[in-house]
Order: C-alpha cells, then sequence, then structure tokens
C-alpha cells in the first residue's frame, strides 16, 4: 500500500502573496473613488458659484440696458444699491441689493425677490455710476463676489469668484 503525501492547498507564503496583492487592489480602489468624488464635488461647488454669479450679472447688466434713467449712485459715486427708472411705470423703480447675503431685486412696490440661493452668499456689491456729466452716455460698473457657502469646513466646498461687468444705458 502507498501513501500520497502530496496535499493540494496553499502554502503561507502563497496566502500572504494573494493577500498582500488583493490589499493593494483594494486600497488603489479606494483612493481613485475618493479623488473622484472629490473632484465631482468641486466641480460641482465651482459650477454653483458660476451659475449664481453669471445669472445675477447677465440680469442686472440687461436690466440697466433696457432702462431709461440711473437714479442711485449718481455721476462719479459708487453705493452698494442701484435704483433704476424703466420704460415700464408698473416696476418704476427698479431696486438691487445685498440683504443677508443674497442678491435681491424689487420693481415697483411689488415683494422682493430672491436672485441667488442659500447655496452661495453674495458680498462686496458696488454699483459705480461711471457716467461723465458733459456725456449723454449713462455708464454703471458693477462688482460682486460669490462664495460658496461652506458650512462644513471641507476644502473642496471652498470657491470664491468676483464678478465685475459694466452697462450702458440705450
Amino acid at each position: 500500500m502507498i501513501i500520497s503525501r502530496h496535499q493540494k492547498g496553499f502554502t503561507l507564503v502563497e496566502m500572504v502573496l494573494y493577500v498582500s496583492l488583493c490589499s493593494i487592489i483594494l486600497l488603489s480602489s479606494s483612493m481613485l473613488l475618493s479623488s473622484l468624488l472629490g473632484s465631482r464635488i468641486r466641480n460641482q461647488t465651482i459650477n454653483e458659484v458660476n451659475q449664481q454669479g453669471f445669472q445675477v450679472i447677465q440680469l442686472v447688466t440687461q436690466t440697466i440696458r433696457n432702462s431709461r434713467s440711473i437714479q442711485v449712485p449718481t455721476i462719479g459715486v459708487s453705493s452698494s444699491t442701484l435704483s433704476i427708472t424703466t420704460g415700464n411705470a408698473l416696476v418704476n423703480p427698479t431696486v438691487f441689493w445685498v440683504s443677508s447675503s443674497t442678491f435681491m431685486i424689487q420693481e415697483g412696490g411689488k415683494t422682493p425677490i430672491t436672485l441667488t440661493n442659500s447655496r452661495v452668499v453674495v458680498s462686496s456689491l458696488s454699483f459705480q455710476n461711471i457716467s461723465s456729466a458733459s456725456s449723454s452716455e449713462k455708464i454703471i460698473k458693477i462688482s460682486f463676489t460669490v462664495d460658496y457657502n461652506n458650512q462644513s469646513g471641507k476644502p473642496e466646498y471652498s470657491y470664491t469668484k468676483t464678478f465685475n461687468g459694466s452697462a450702458t444705458l440705450r
């Protein structure tokens, strides 16, 4: 009777090697996934700030271009409020300002409307009337800063952009 001593199975060295390879693959995969999620959050933050800022600057400049006169600020003066007169008596005056870090508009005696949402914070709003007294051209320079409302304190949620523009009454 012959007894075979050749047993099938894994040696300790093979097991350590397989476990090490699996650990390296899992660690690499989790680091890649974490990096992708961080990039996605960062891109969403940047897009939110850009979208809110561009929407506001476009609305303000378009409203200025379609207005008849500028009430506030007067020539050569800067103000945190813009008040203009439009061709429609129902929306006179149209006023833009920042209240509680939110960009606001009020047309005539209507209820004020928020132009930005709670995910962003608007600050440093400035309207500067750079018109000259000798010219019939009325020009308003606009500047404001939009920050992402980073309540968690995570760096991927931190983004700030300053928006600048100007508009001339037609």
